[in-house]
């Protein structure tokens, strides 16, 4: 085997992609919460429910991110 080429074992032979979103799930993401907070507005939503709207969106988006990762590395713990 030359230099160039290191060599494969059998874990780094089928390596998983990691964890990202697309451009298209991030713009759907910000029009979806766009066309929300607009909503809020015309229906002339006191600041404070939307603040409170707000909070409970980036906590589930928080919840959520952390979950993905714990699911990821307990995958990756299965695989060794």
């Amino acid at each position: 085997m030359s230099r160039d080429q290191p060599e494969k074992s059998e874990g780094s032979s089928r390596r998983r992609a990691p964890l990202q979103f697309s451009l298209r799930s991030l713009l759907v993401i910000a029009v979806a919460v766009a066309l929300l907070f607009g909503t809020l507005r015309w229906l002339e939503v006191p600041p404070f429910a939307s603040a409170m709207i707000l909070v409970i969106l980036v906590v589930s988006v928080a919840a959520a991110l952390g979950l993905v990762v714990a699911i990821a590395g307990a995958a990756d713990d299965q695989e060794q």
